[in-house]
């Protein structure tokens, strides 16, 4: 019988991956697969959805604060599944926020867990933001497994350094360990967030409500996406894969998709029409376009492709089924 915590469970992917899990009795964790005896969601604000959800248990509040207040929640979990997170921008414009809300919990996390005698599974959301480029150290033109990180913003170190620590533990076999690296995730639905990202999704899913939205970054700029199912997908195929076939604790790139910008807009185009375009602003904030531009647009994981994961969707796609389910 398998126990289940979610971080983060009242954001964009926690919600998805909940109603994943809800859907189904039984769940694959590190090979095995087990009957789901209960999910805790955990996040400041829980969805009343979930209050509706058999197996379901919930706490809100701050992570740090839960993690006090309730560590064998943890510690008896078979798997723990960390996606809360402040974002790209905020971290940006405020270091000791990103410290205490990424860095600090994220460390408290994971010594709770390591402190568990079950060794439970840890799946960890971390972020392409962590890869970056220098004058003296330029980012490779194409991300492979064997490059070594080097971010050029806060958030993308406050991942790297959880990424290390997660490393470590799973090292001394304290944890089994899961970091899997997402790309920006779009189009999500909803309202915006403070992610330096955050346009990526508001570009596609505000126009096709009939509202304005605007695109702060040059149109040339290449950028890498998961659709939300490859992100789902993703992160659940990690928990379910065994330390075997995983091998290494560190981070795994999970495949996704390449597109300009302006290569968004014409997917926008192609299902909304001139009318929504027109709805499409162009001011450039130049915080943002650093942020993003420094960032990765072309992978290979060949780690990735091993366990079976791989991309074969168009962002057009992605776009069309956004627009089928809204």
């Amino acid at each position: 019988m398998a126990r289940i915590v979610v971080t983060g469970a009242g954001g964009f992917l926690g919600k998805q991956i909940i109603e994943t899990m809800v859907r189904q009795d039984t769940l694959t964790i590190n090979g095995c697969s087990q009957w789901i005896e209960s999910i805790l969601a955990v996040d400041r604000f829980i969805p009343d959805a979930f209050k509706t959800y058999p197996k379901l248990n919930s706490i809100e509040g701050e992570l740090s604060e839960i993690i006090r207040a309730h560590p064998t929640e943890f510690q008896t979990a078979d798997a723990v599944v960390h996606l809360a997170s402040a974002v790209s921008s905020e971290c940006e414009q405020n270091l000791d926020l990103g410290l205490a809300a990424n860095l600090t919990t994220g460390i408290e996390l994971g010594q709770i867990i390591a402190a568990s005698l079950k060794k439970p599974i840890l799946v960890f959301s971390s972020s392409l933001a962590i890869y970056g480029g220098t004058d003296d150290f330029p980012m490779p033109q194409v991300i492979t497994d064997d490059v070594w990180p080097n971010p050029q913003n806060s958030y993308g170190a406050q991942k790297l350094m959880l990424e290390l620590l997660y490393a470590d533990l799973g090292r001394r076999g304290l944890i089994s360990a899961r970091t899997v690296r997402l790309m920006t995730v779009s189009v999500r639905p909803g309202i915006p967030n403070n992610a330096a990202s955050s346009f990526l999704s508001g570009i596609i899913r505000e126009p096709l409500s009939g509202k304005e939205s605007n695109i702060p970054v040059s149109p040339e700029i290449h950028v890498a996406l998961n659709s939300p199912a490859q992100a789902v997908e993703g992160l659940m195929q990690s928990m379910a894969t065994s330390d075997a076939d995983w091998g290494s604790p560190l981070g795994l790139n999970l495949p996704g998709m390449r597109v300009t910008v302006q290569q968004m807009i014409g997917a926008l185009g192609a299902i909304g029409g001139s009318k929504a375009t027109a709805l499409l602003g162009r001011n450039i904030d130049p915080m943002i376009e650093r942020i993003i531009s420094g960032w990765p647009s072309r992978f290979e994981s060949k780690r990735a492709a091993r366990l079976g994961m791989s991309s074969n969707i168009t962002f057009s796609d992605v776009v069309q089924r956004f627009n089928d389910q809204t």
